[in-house]
């Protein structure tokens, strides 16, 4: 670890900035003992391992109160700084804006034509120009709920004095570039790219810099507001790549779960379902042999039926909504046997504070079921899916499944003609219009390589490559549609953020979240820091809940540390410019 993290306090990290083990360092220091030890009779040296464990205990139970303290001491220090929002000054973040001049398209040479992009701010704690700007990356989904993400609004916010803007991705929510008509595929081409995205993005912050009285590049006024990009997940990888591609605007990027690994293809294709895997035996011990031997067990029982019709009851689908494509009891198998992958992948996403109430433990407890064959698990396992509240944000098609006594395969099928529920990403693409969005970048340059391997408990493996992922994508959009893999590394080169110059980038990582797999997980200099949790799933350090009680104490020191690190680079940001 480099010793530059030591430095940003909430010191227990541990080496890769992953959080202590706690039987891991106890067993090392008895390890050490034993050594010193060797010479000594038998009683002696039980006595001596038991005045380590006691010592140990001590020193454990005196570091948690250190960390609690730390963490109440942080949570005191947001309470004072929220204190003081003026009542007159109050701003509703919830309040949804539309910044009617956003380019369509900003590379094509037409400034005319323009769009009406949704976006939300929260300047209640700003104290005025030369404090910073968060800017919240939106990503894959409608921001119907305003801002997203209380630490950033009622922690981050208030210690910096700094203004919040948060924007929606075009084509996703219903506040589109093409409206009154569905975009063809020439134009999603043209305008449905991560460079877009950010181009949007600078766009909107000029405008709100111009709004907040700050200088927009001059960073030796005084009037210049830092920019500091935040995002999780592919909004992660955009938050990194904003602060890469325009270093001259972008100061700091904060990069929660971003993937970027996986979008330059040099990712393990099976890592992704392998850490769903161990995630899900860590919650529930016996889970993955459990699902393993189950889905082996449905897999052969459904290619045995007589029909589809047949195999489709004895799994309580629904008759009427299996999708017309499929036609063979192998294709319904395989198509099953994603949607139950990527939906204990979306279990495990959500799998923070980890313990018996979540959806991943439940969803295991269907599965190591004692009572039931594998087809009556598979049955309980949509049955639950489509008691799930929490689901319908990506299967909108899930509204009202509970009162149903058969569950509804085309709630996975995303908008479009040509649906399919296994579609170009295997970790789930989500139902409707935002699922079709999705479903199209990863056609296009926003490739993720994810497939079921040996070790995973997903059957049956599943080999993924980029001539089944480009038959399908022609398939559905046309033969226009080629999947480029590497066009996008190619033009902003993130495989080699030190040779690009990167600076003050922070990546963290859930260490429970399959994305990991995909994302740094080693600080690469001083600026370009990686920081993981050891009990984290996915961007748990950026949920909707914020800094609470109930998260778990690598989390809670996160919070401190991430906190420490930006409040440095800001420092330092003031400093180069008082030096110049």
């Amino acid at each position: 670890m480099p010793e530059a993290i030591n430095r940003y306090g909430a010191t227990d990290v541990g080496r890769n900035t992953s959080f202590p083990n706690k039987e891991e360092h106890s067993s090392v220091n008895v390890r050490a003992i034993e050594k010193e030890c060797s010479g000594l009779s038998l009683w002696l040296r039980v006595g001596g391992l038991v005045s380590v464990f006691l010592f140990v205990g001590l020193a454990l139970r005196d570091n948690s109160y250190k960390n609690t303290y730390q963490f109440n001491r942080y949570m005191y220090e947001s309470s004072k700084a929220q204190a003081q929002l003026s009542v007159k000054d109050f701003h509703d973040e919830n309040q949804a804006m539309f910044y009617d001049d956003q380019l369509v398209d900003h590379f094509g040479g037409n400034t005319a034509t323009t769009w009406s992009n949704r976006y939300y701010k929260s300047i209640n704690y700003f104290r005025g120009p030369g404090h910073p700007i968060f800017l919240v990356v939106g990503g894959e989904g409608a921001l119907d709920n305003g801002m997203l993400y209380p630490f950033v609004t009622q922690h981050l916010a208030p210690r910096f004095g700094a203004a919040v803007i948060q924007i929606e991705h075009r084509f996703y929510g219903p506040y589109q570039p093409i409206m009154g008509r569905e975009a063809t595929v020439q134009e999603l081409l043209t305008l449905l790219t991560p460079q877009q995205a950010m181009a949007d993005m600078i766009q909107l912050t000029k405008h709100f810099k111009d709004e907040l009285g700050c200088s927009q590049y001059d960073r030796m006024s005084e009037h210049y507001c830092p920019v500091v990009t935040v995002g999780g997940s592919y909004p992660g990888f955009l938050s990194a790549m904003f602060r890469l591609a325009y270093k001259d605007f972008v100061d700091i990027s904060y990069a929660s779960s971003a993937p970027l690994k996986l979008y330059d293809q040099s990712a393990d294709q099976n890592v992704y379902y392998d850490i769903v895997t161990k995630a899900a035996e860590r919650e529930s011990e016996g889970c993955a042999d459990a699902v393993r031997n189950a889905l082996e067990e449905a897999e052969t029982k459904i290619l045995q039926t007589s029909s589809i019709q047949e195999a489709a009851k004895s799994m309580k689908l629904c008759l009427d909504t299996i999708p017309g494509y499929i036609t063979t009891l192998k294709t319904l198998e395989e198509d099953l046997m994603m949607a139950i992958g990527f939906t204990f992948a979306d279990y495990d996403m959500d799998n923070y504070p980890p313990g018996p109430d979540t959806s991943l433990y439940k969803a295991c407890q269907i599965f190591q079921s004692e009572s039931d064959d594998a087809l009556s698990k598979v049955a309980n396992f949509f049955q639950f899916l489509s008691e799930d509240p929490a689901q319908e944000e990506g299967y909108p098609g899930l509204v009202g499944e509970e009162d149903k006594d058969c569950f509804d395969l085309d709630v996975f099928l995303p908008d479009g003609k040509n649906a399919r529920i296994t579609t170009s990403d295997w970790s789930g693409s989500g139902g409707g219009n935002d699922g079709k969005m999705w479903d199209f970048q990863l056609c296009t340059t926003l490739i993720d390589p994810i497939g079921f391997g040996e070790n995973s408990m997903f059957r049956p493996t599943r080999l993924w490559t980029y001539e089944g992922l480009t038959k399908y994508c022609q398939g559905r959009y046309g033969e226009d549609v080629v999947p480029q893999p590497y066009a996008l590394v190619r033009n902003l080169g993130f495989d080699d953020l030190i040779a690009q110059g990167a600076s003050r980038i922070l990546f963290t990582n859930g260490m429970q979240d399959m994305w990991s797999g995909g994302s740094y997980l080693e600080s690469l200099s001083d600026s370009i820091i990686a920081l993981n949790f050891e009990n984290g799933a996915h961007h748990s350090d950026l949920s909707h809940v914020g800094p609470s009680q109930y998260d778990t104490e690598d989390i809670r020191l996160g919070f401190i540390t991430i906190t420490n690190i930006l409040s440095t680079w800001l420092d330092e940001i003031r400093a180069e410019a008082k030096e110049n």
